[in-house]
């Protein structure tokens, strides 16, 4: 029998794929990346020419192979898939059935039986643009870091990614393919390939090269969730950081993944939160931003989140450290809540001034208001700390009495004003013994005397 000369591609299998989904990125940035795709392949594209010249061996192999292909029943052709397989082991189409079991898989929501179905692929045709771009797609859904392998994993995925955008730059345009079809299937999976390259260089701590890749995937494929929120985490991780793109990326990854109704919506809205909220104080103007990121890719030349007021310094270390700490827990949002679990515990010095003294909830202790900053020092009734103590002498304390004292972080208030509770409170004995001699000096004086 004469043999025949075939183009194979995934137009062939046009109706055994599943429709595109957009990647959905959870977890939290600064840490790894998780992903959990609905669906874990590209759309089908249009024919693209095989470069090689595959032959059939007999017209029982091709009858074989167009069954298959033919066959609208997954399972029906998961089985005519393998027989052809082991019986043609030695096909030119041995990569492209695998390609096939591959995308069936897929229609199947076996996304393990998939994987390996086009590793088998690659290993018949390493050049197989098909299972390259699958396997670059799967990987950051599939790719752990507690693995022991994690970095062969890692190096592996860019060196094949790397390895799909060199065949695609190489690439001929089939004569009975339109120019948009072809543009289409080459952006389409040169997104795939450079969202993997990003997203492995994120987990490599490649900053550099990550942010090349991910600009270039976002630009091919603008609706892209994953490439955006992978970009906002590389702009954030790099050193220096750049906040603003950070977050103009972040926001439009929330703003795609609203509209497309993404599960993990929810962990991209906190990440984004706590990102924006450091760097602007509070939540104010973040609807604005993600309005804006939802209808630009990129952000305007001048855009930038104001970072939130803090106090300048004084050149005054007791000062300086009381708006320290003042400045970290009035920035809201789980930014405060971060810093709040640091400090809550933590031993605390400082000096200060006496606003007023009451008796504490329990027998021998009293509350001792301090006053710490210049404003509360002018103001009645205004302090900045309030201290927890159990010293006897604490009660001759006197407005206006400078002491020395030290506890542990346990409370604070942010409104009507910033004030922070220290408990197991003490003040310096000198301080105290200094109050009590004051107060019973005068004490004496007012005792009446005797005739």
């Amino acid at each position: 029998m004469k043999k025949m000369t075939v183009f194979f591609s995934i137009m062939l299998l046009a109706g055994l794929a599943s429709p595109p989904n957009i990647a959905r990125a959870a977890g939290e940035f600064g840490k790894s990346v998780a992903f959990l795709p609905l669906s874990a392949s590209p759309a089908p594209v249009p024919a693209v020419a095989d470069q090689k010249t595959p032959q059939w061996k007999s017209r029982e192999e091709y009858d074989a192979f167009e069954a298959f292909v033919k066959e609208t029943d997954p399972n029906k052709r998961l089985s005519l898939i393998q027989a052809f397989l082991q019986k043609y082991p030695s096909s030119d189409f041995k990569g492209n059935a695998y390609v096939a079991e591959m995308q069936t898989y897929v229609q199947l929501n076996e996304s393990h039986q998939a994987i390996q179905a086009a590793q088998n692929a690659l290993k018949a045709d390493p050049d197989n643009l098909d299972a390259l771009s699958y396997l670059s797609f799967t990987f950051p859904y599939t790719f752990k870091p507690s693995d022991s392998d994690s970095q062969t994993q890692l190096s592996q995925a860019v060196s094949g990614a790397k390895h799909g955008l060199e065949l695609l730059q190489n690439l001929q345009k089939p004569p009975q393919v339109t120019e948009d079809q072809f543009n289409t299937y080459v952006k389409t999976k040169r997104a795939v390939f450079n969202t993997a390259v990003g997203f492995a260089s994120v987990q490599q701590k490649n900053y550099g090269q990550a942010l090349q890749s991910l600009e270039a995937a976002a630009q091919d494929s603008p609706e892209n969730v994953l490439a955006y929120s992978l970009l906002g985490q590389a702009y954030y991780e790099q050193q220096p950081r750049d906040v603003n793109k950070a977050i103009w990326y972040l926001a439009r990854s929330v703003d795609l993944a609203q509209k497309s109704k993404s599960p993990n919506l929810q962990q991209l809205q906190k990440f984004y939160s706590q990102v924006y909220e450091a760097q602007h104080g509070s939540s104010a103007g973040e609807e604005k931003v993600l309005m804006a990121a939802g209808s630009s890719a990129t952000p305007p030349s001048d855009f930038s989140v104001a970072p939130p007021p803090h106090h300048a310094a004084t050149g005054n270390q007791n000062l300086d450290a009381f708006y320290k700490i003042e400045d970290v827990l009035l920035v809201g949002g789980d930014t405060a809540q971060q810093n709040w679990t640091q400090l809550k515990g933590q031993p605390l010095g400082l000096v200060g001034h006496v606003d007023s003294v009451v008796k504490g909830g329990e027998a021998g202790t009293y509350l001792v208001r301090v006053d710490i900053t210049p404003n509360s020092q002018s103001q009645e009734g205004t302090y900045d700390i309030v201290l927890q103590d159990s010293q006897s002498d604490a009660q001759y304390l006197q407005p206006g009495d400078p002491l020395r004292f030290q506890g542990t972080i346990e409370a604070y208030t942010a409104n009507p004003g910033f004030v922070l509770t220290l408990s197991d409170a003490k003040i310096d004995e000198a301080v105290l013994k200094a109050a009590a001699e004051k107060a019973k000096a005068g004490a004496q004086k007012k005792a009446p005397r005797r005739r």
